[in-house]
């Protein structure tokens, strides 16, 4: 064999390396690098700012919060990094708590209402213990908080349900939704208990609907307000429909003594859904169809629109013609 032959053998014959290996080497080294580094660093001693969340306790007696108090107060912290972090960590499940009932509450008149003010220096000793030996307490900011405070009152109010109904082809609801308790107490600041006409529930939706429907529902909260209940019961009677035909005489109201305004035609036809217990209980007195004398004066076109006043709850779908009619005035 030739040297130069024997030479090529031997450089063929070695073990290949592999790159990806010594990238896996290499990454593994750096990550554990990063790890000690990371260590290292969370050993030391910080100052540093960290948000904590806060909630108000302990208010005065038959007193309620109305202002727009922070929900978060910035700590100036000192501490190693292992505890500042722990403690980060934690406090967004652990909110600090401010007892105002251990405070003595500054007065300031403002607008023509007495609004109250704490310096949060001296809170700094509560929130302090609440943070632990661990992590020593700089300063709390903002550096003062303001609170206005409302008397608490007690109303009942109505409930409304929320209802979002697709009846089946012939079906419709039966007078009005039956709500257990119809009403429910609610306490809290007056300024918005007396504007409260009604509290809703939470959208009731069907699809289909044949047959009565019976659910026990949520009521929607409103924020600062305080309810008895938190459910209720609603009932939503539901039966099958037929239409009705009547014909409703047209009435004059607001003409003179004296003047007889007589209509072309007298009648309207008059169509509605009923449920098919109702059918044989409507007649025409149940309705109202009007004209005003005092729109016809100022009308030039010989017609008058005809008004419906009055109609029973259970006439679902109502429909009637001629919305218009003519009149003839005889004295």
């Amino acid at each position: 064999m030739k040297p130069e032959q024997k030479s090529t053998k031997n450089l063929t014959d070695r073990p290949k390396v592999n790159p990806n290996r010594n990238l896996l080497v290499y990454l593994f080294f750096l990550f554990i690098s990063i790890i000690l580094w990371y260590l290292n660093a969370l050993s030391k001693e910080y100052t540093t700012v960290i948000n904590i969340p806060v909630k108000y306790e302990q208010l005065p007696k038959g007193k309620v919060l109305v202002s727009d108090e922070p929900t978060t107060l910035q700590l100036n912290v000192k501490g190693f990094g292992f505890n500042i972090l722990r403690y980060k960590l934690s406090s967004y499940l652990k909110p600090v708590s401010l007892p105002l009932s251990k405070f003595r509450l500054d007065i300031l008149r403002s607008e023509k209402r007495y609004e109250y003010y704490l310096l949060t220096r001296y809170a700094k000793d509560i929130v302090a213990e609440q943070l632990g030996n661990e992590i020593q307490l700089n300063n709390i900011s903002p550096d003062t908080l303001r609170f206005l405070f409302a008397d608490v009152i007690e109303k009942k109010i109505p409930v409304k349900p929320s209802l979002n109904f697709q009846y089946a082809k012939q079906y419709i609801q039966r007078g009005k939704a039956i709500v257990s308790p119809d009403c429910v107490l609610v306490s809290g600041p007056q300024i918005y208990i007396d504007t409260l006409k009604f509290i809703s529930t939470r959208e009731i939706k069907e699809t289909n609907v044949k047959d009565s429907i019976l659910r026990e529902v949520d009521l929607i909260p409103i924020n600062r307000l305080n309810f008895s209940k938190s459910r209720v019961w609603v009932l939503v009677p539901v039966e099958k429909y037929t239409e009705l035909t009547l014909n409703i005489p047209v009435e004059t109201i607001n003409a003179p003594e004296g003047l007889n305004v007589k209509t072309f035609p007298a009648t309207i036809t008059l169509s509605c859904w009923v449920g098919l217990a109702d059918y044989d209980k409507m007649t025409p007195s149940m309705f109202r169809a009007i004209i005003d004398y005092n729109s016809l004066i100022s009308n030039t076109s010989g017609k008058i629109r005809v008004t419906l006043t009055k109609k029973p709850s259970n006439a679902k779908n109502i429909r009637f013609y001629p919305r218009n009619v003519e009149c003839l005035i005889e004295k």
